[in-house]
């Protein structure tokens, strides 16, 4: 017999449980480091073969889990409550959106501040406006139209998430590895995506990373904390999955002979839910201690992150201006420290250059409930 998966959280949800904050900022640090290049994110393609270019490839697949964990700790905080479709709009989605208008403005300045033909040359209201409904006013900002997306059909997805059963919420996982993990593996290596399961046959809106993911966090965040026993297991199946995605990145490399980024990250999200879900549960399992088990922070630590937890929204809305702001200072240190570690250290000092700023603009009126 199976019941549903009703637990209720150890914790009160009004706490703010700094394991799951500790999950925002490693997150958010592979974030800025997902958008290094050949200098991090793409280093691996620059060795031409070696060790470390297998190790380096690896590190980067394993930094994609980074918005995966950003809905899982969603899936986890959200998924569980009861809101009016009213308090859903006014409290999420018209905050989300107005967050939107105003980033995707600061920003569209700063590109046009920095513009060859000049700031008067280059502003134009209307284009901004255009672009801010159209397109990603730079790179990183994809991610909030699809999480307003998932906002706005968050009412919908918590009356299902909140009705499955135990061994439906293994059914949903199981369709997410075979349909967008084990699936695509096998028809490149038949076919090279020559010949691919018919169109028709679309269960994308139950896969969708905007489900399975806060289902997943939803999910864990109920469950019993982990065994290490368990967590060898995750981690042994986490290693496991990244082998794959190596080989088949490699398998795709000898096919169309390019090492462009653009082209050579296929296989890096197809298997990351069991790696996300082992960092997640990693997470749980040392620093949560809401059980009378886990780590216990020194209380000056505690309220650091979560300082730093609450403040990784604007992190990440601020972070590609400290990105290229702090660019020489990084290529300094490449010329200093060997280039994996100087990368590092570098988007570091981006984290905390953003940090502080969003510190700062949260003292605005107004800023520190968007933010």
């Amino acid at each position: 017999m199976t019941t549903q998966l009703n637990t209720p959280l150890s914790t009160s949800p009004k706490k703010k449980q700094v394991w799951l904050e500790l999950i925002r900022i490693f997150a958010v640090y592979l974030v800025i480091f997902n958008h290094t290049g050949d200098y991090g994110f793409h280093y691996w393609a620059t060795l031409g073969g070696g060790y470390r270019y297998w190790l380096f490839m690896g590190c980067a697949a394993l930094t994609v889990m980074n918005i995966p964990l950003f809905y899982m700790i969603s899936g986890a905080l959200l998924m569980g409550k009861d809101e009016p479709l009213g308090t859903v709009w006014r409290k999420r989605v018209l905050r989300y959106a107005l967050v939107i208008l105003i980033f995707t403005f600061v920003q569209y300045v700063w590109i046009t501040a920095h513009a060859e033909d000049g700031f008067r040359e280059s502003f134009s209201v209307w284009e901004w406006f255009v672009t801010m409904l159209s397109e990603n006013i730079i790179v990183p900002y994809w991610f909030l139209y699809e999480y307003l997306g998932f906002l706005v059909m968050l009412p919908l997805y918590r009356r299902m998430v909140q009705n499955l059963k135990e061994q439906e919420f293994h059914y949903l996982f199981l369709l997410y590895i075979i349909f967008t993990g084990a699936l695509p593996i096998v028809e490149y290596i038949l076919t090279k995506w020559h010949t691919i399961l018919n169109i028709s046959f679309n269960i994308a809106y139950v896969t969708g990373d905007l489900l399975v993911f806060p289902a997943l966090g939803y999910y864990l965040i109920r469950k019993p904390k982990p065994t290490w026993k368990q967590l060898a297991v995750l981690w042994g199946l986490t290693l496991l999955c990244v082998v794959y995605t190596c080989l088949m990145t490699e398998y795709k490399l000898e096919y169309i002979h390019q090492m462009s980024e653009a082209r050579v990250g296929t296989f890096f999200k197809t298997l990351i839910c069991i790696p996300a879900a082992t960092v997640f549960l990693t997470f749980r399992k040392i620093f949560d201690t809401s059980d009378g088990t886990g780590l216990t922070m020194h209380p000056g630590f505690e309220k650091l992150f979560l300082s730093m937890g609450s403040c990784v929204f604007g992190i990440y809305l601020t972070e590609q201006i400290f990105r290229e702001l702090f660019y020489d200072a990084g290529m300094v240190l490449v010329d200093h420290l060997p280039n994996f570690p100087a990368t590092l250290l570098y988007c570091f000092i981006v984290l905390f250059a953003a940090y502080l700023l969003t510190l700062v603009l949260k003292q605005i009126p107004g800023l520190k409930k968007l933010l």
